[in-house]
């Protein structure tokens, strides 16, 4: 179609374009749900997120955000997402955090009426708001080198905000052997303990001990959704032993970790 842009950003969903001020997106039974999330949002005024516009052939209308999205379209399960020199910074790092603490601020008095997630279709328990879900460069758009909004809320999802920001850090941090920091384009290699205490101040977490566990069950529940991606078996078992290798190095430098916490 005249005037129609493909986009290539996130990692849960193909066949998104640009028609000027407006990106129009392939629809999930789950899409409802996200909706309802995304006009919430707005009506209390976060920035950092489309505006859900309509429905249009079967395809949901959101508001184009510009910017930098810090996609790496070649990254696979097993190897380092090469992140741009302006997503690799403090002042990036530091940001995301910021950014993430304003989403928690506005999700948190988010009652849904539709609770019909992808991942988790259930109402939030005590102590749980409901989150983007895949909170990572990928789904970030950038400005001048400071991350601004989130893309792609397919994932949305209710979540314990404690571990939605410890998933977000194995993202940002990024938290992940020194083969994998070199993929990303990391040169020389980044003091990972520090990134990650910069990135739990920004947020402003008051107890900074309790990421460690939470860092563990974040990747436990990306475990949990290999059973929904279409995967054939070769690919499901990759994707589980690419976490079982995560979860042995986080064993393994724990306690680096937590020295700077």
């Amino acid at each position: 179609m005249d005037g129609e842009e493909p986009l290539v950003g996130g990692r849960m969903t193909a066949g998104i374009v640009r028609r000027g001020g407006h990106v129009h997106r392939p629809m999930g039974s789950w899409s409802p749900a996200v909706h309802e999330f995304l006009g919430h949002l707005e009506s209390v005024g976060f920035a950092g997120s489309p505006r859900f516009v309509g429905v249009e052939g079967g395809h949901e209308v959101l508001t184009y955000l510009s910017g930098d999205v810090a996609v790496d379209p070649q990254w696979q399960p097993g190897r380092g997402a090469r992140l741009p020199g302006y997503a690799r910074t403090d002042r990036a790092l530091t940001e995301a955090a910021k950014l993430i603490r304003r989403l928690h601020h506005a999700a948190a008095g988010f009652s849904p009426t539709i609770t019909a997630y992808r991942f988790h279709p259930c109402a939030p328990r005590p102590g749980q708001i409901v989150s983007h879900g895949d909170l990572g460069p990928w789904n970030t758009v950038y400005r001048a080198g400071i991350p601004v909004a989130f893309i792609d809320w397919d994932a949305t999802q209710p979540v314990d905000p404690l571990d939605d920001l410890a998933a977000a850090a194995w993202s940002f941090v990024p938290l992940c052997p020194p083969g994998q920091l070199r993929e990303a384009d990391f040169d020389p290699l980044p003091d990972l303990p520090r990134r990650l205490r910069l990135f739990v101040d920004a947020y402003g977490l008051a107890d900074r001990q309790a990421m460690l566990p939470a860092l563990q069950r974040a990747k436990l529940h990306e475990v949990e959704r290999v059973k929904y991606a279409p995967l054939a078996p070769a690919e499901a078992a990759a994707s589980l032993e690419y976490y079982a290798g995560q979860l042995r190095w986080l064993h393994d430098v724990s306690a680096d970790l937590g020295s700077c916490l």
